[in-house]
């Protein structure tokens, strides 16, 4: 009878541990989400404006790849 009991306590600490990650997976998105969408809309092509940080995250690739095939970065 033990057994039984431990093992259902085990499965309800693991469905719990599931509902948790998946509300905080749930909640990240939507925030993440929220958080790109561009300011005005999508342009009028459906592609959405490039904000800020998109941006910033383009540049630092083009430089990092830069770096990378001139041997600046690889070699370290």
């Amino acid at each position: 009878m033990g057994r039984v009991l431990l093992f259902a306590l085990f499965v309800g600490v693991i469905v719990a541990i599931v509902v948790i990650l998946g509300s905080i997976w749930n909640s990240t998105m939507d925030q993440g989400r929220r958080a790109l969408k561009p300011v005005f809309g999508p342009t009028k092509d459906g592609v959405m404006a490039p904000n800020g940080l998109q941006k910033v995250a383009y540049v630092a690739l083009i430089a990092l790849l830069f770096g990378t095939a001139s041997g600046l970065l690889g070699g370290m």
